[in-house]
């Protein structure tokens, strides 16, 4: 008591100090939730008056600007998206009020049953079509890519399987990234142009509604704001959200993030396959350092975004099953700090995501390698393209030992393509010019989670 007497404002600002080191335990173990704009791993192996203070300036500059919290905190599940009125009345947005109202028979189905009934009259028009003899015939059976058993990717139900494609699939304009500084790197290094990125650094999937950092002729945008000047451009939406979010979310407070992301995206880009990749694991040395970013951890994410995917009838991608070794580790070589792919192996996860391509129209048919419409299915189905070729050329060949375009065996007579890890060679792949970043180097910044 002496103390507190003598030593007044010493006193004050020890309990203050107290009060936010409590307050910073109590966030990061989920007790008391986070402001859905401040990112807690930013310093994620201290928890204390760092992590609060974080917290309270999020907060203070979310009042002085006039951003509006999401509640990621209660359960949710796949519903319609519904744009926020001042969304509306800034950007002016077609909120789609002024569509028929639903009769009270569709009111009363629940929202996932909606989804299903969506996905099964899909499946069910590709079937019809399959039947009249249209190209996805020539497709289903002779160019679908076959997943080997570590590969866990998943189509969902509203398409037939994953096929290999060529570069154009990704630089037609209607392909766009969106994640956190692993996806920026990947819009930087892959040598794919003409893709869209709205991945940043530090960048998290509870941000995608409330942080302005993309650039317009309107000034900084929120995802949510620039997919909405942008409705419809879109065709193909790669995701990677969730290393930075083990900091301070739990996994049902980033599931719930995640469904209201997909279903903003849903809304906007109608015809677009969506694509949730998952977490890359990180290397061993830094699984072993991090009582956080750890493989176990980036596994439990990985489950749950499993379970996303498929309740919102969308595509998931297992790249771990291409950059992983046996024990399930990014080997150390792969990224210098431990969690960022460098630029030499960047055309790995090209690789991957060229033998796992969704075809969401007709018009996507024209990249699939090996494929022109002049192949008659019943030739190819008898080898008798094998048969035909002298082993000597095109993208891909139908010998023993050949290849697809993008790097994967193809199995001879059936002529589909099969995915499997990929062999890697210690050299770095010729990258083209990128639109996103003329650096060149690798891509590792050394500074921890970004």
């Amino acid at each position: 008591m002496r103390f507190f007497k003598n030593c007044p404002f010493l006193s004050i600002i020890v309990l203050i100090s107290l009060g936010l080191f409590v307050y910073g335990i109590l966030l990061t173990a989920g007790v008391l939730p986070a402001s859905n704009t401040v990112n807690l791993s930013v310093d994620p192996e201290n928890v204390g008056v760092s992590a609060a203070v974080q917290d309270i300036k999020a907060r203070f500059s979310n009042l002085v600007q006039g951003v509006k919290e999401r509640d990621y905190s209660v359960d949710y599940m796949p519903t319609e998206y519904v744009p926020d009125e001042e969304l509306v009345k800034d950007l002016g947005i077609d909120t789609g009020k002024d569509k028929e109202k639903p009769s009270e028979e569709e009111k009363e189905k629940t929202d996932s049953e909606k989804k299903d009934e969506e996905a099964a009259a899909r499946r069910a028009e590709r079937s019809e079509r399959m039947k009249n003899g249209e190209s996805d015939e020539f497709l289903k059976e002779a160019f679908k890519t076959r997943l080997p058993e570590n590969d866990a990717s998943d189509t969902g139900d509203s398409y037939d399987g994953f096929y290999s494609v060529g570069d154009g699939y990704f630089t037609g304009g209607d392909t766009v990234i969106i994640g956190d500084s692993r996806e920026q790197g990947f819009g930087m290094y892959s040598g794919l142009d003409g893709i869209v990125s709205y991945a940043q650094k530090s960048y998290g999937v509870h941000q995608v509604f409330t942080k302005k950092w993309i650039d317009s002729e309107l000034g900084k945008l929120t995802l949510e704001e620039a997919m909405a000047l942008n409705r419809g451009k879109f065709r193909k939406i790669y995701i990677m959200f969730g290393l930075n979010e083990m900091g301070w979310a739990d996994e049902s407070t980033f599931d719930n993030a995640y469904y209201q992301l997909i279903d903003m995206l849903k809304y906007y880009q109608p015809e677009a396959v969506i694509y949730v990749q998952s977490i890359i694991n990180v290397t061993k040395s830094k699984s072993q350092t991090s009582n956080v970013f750890n493989n176990e951890n980036i596994s439990r994410r990985n489950e749950a975004l499993k379970v996303v995917a498929e309740k919102e009838h969308v595509a998931y991608l297992d790249l771990n099953s291409v950059f992983t070794d046996e024990e399930g580790n990014l080997p150390e070589y792969y990224a210098s700090d431990g969690i960022h792919i460098m630029q030499k192996y960047m055309y790995i996860w090209v690789d991957f995501l060229k033998s796992h391509a969704v075809l969401s129209s007709g018009s996507d048919t024209q990249y699939v390698t090996g494929y022109t419409p002049e192949k008659d299915v019943t030739d190819i189905g008898e080898g008798k393209e094998a048969e035909e070729s002298d082993g000597s050329g095109g993208e891909e060949s139908a010998g023993d030992g050949s290849t697809s375009e993008s790097g994967n065996a193809v199995e001879t007579g059936t002529d589909n393509s099969v995915s499997g890890n990929i062999e890697i060679e210690d050299i770095a792949p010729a990258n083209g010019e990128n639109n996103n970043d003329t650096t060149t180097g690798d891509w590792e910044t050394g500074e921890g989670i970004n």
